[in-house]
């Protein structure tokens, strides 16, 4: 099975450190800056799980989700987010679909819930 995580996030910083501590963890970080890069990249491919930047520039991670729950069935999507979210509003999100919602902080947080979500051998 594929260990490929795919990381969407419109902050370049984030991308490159999240895509570190995956392989580190033994995943295949996959990362794309935007919707149109995911979608490029999502097209053929398939994923372990999606991490998906709740507010990406001038596009909504929430719409992202959406489309690509519909094009990757089955794929755990866990939202991440710097913003503020009260307790409603992740409810909200995971009736949408998500599987997990994970605020940002330093990264382990992410990679905690990747592992719990798609172990390896």
């Amino acid at each position: 099975m594929s260990n490929k995580i795919l990381y969407v996030d419109d902050n370049v910083t984030m991308l490159d450190l999240i895509k570190l501590l995956l392989e580190q963890a033994g995943y295949a970080g996959l990362t794309a800056q935007n919707v149109d890069d995911a979608l490029r990249i999502a097209e053929g491919t398939s994923f372990r799980a999606m991490v998906i930047d709740v507010n990406l520039a001038g596009d909504s991670g929430l719409m992202l989700m959406n489309f690509m729950m519909h094009n990757h069935k089955g794929v755990p999507v866990i939202l991440y987010s710097g913003g503020e979210h009260d307790q409603k509003n992740v409810e909200k999100m995971v009736a949408l679909g998500a599987t997990k919602f994970v605020q940002k902080r330093n990264g382990s947080e992410l990679v905690a819930a990747v592992k719990q979500l798609c172990p390896l051998g």
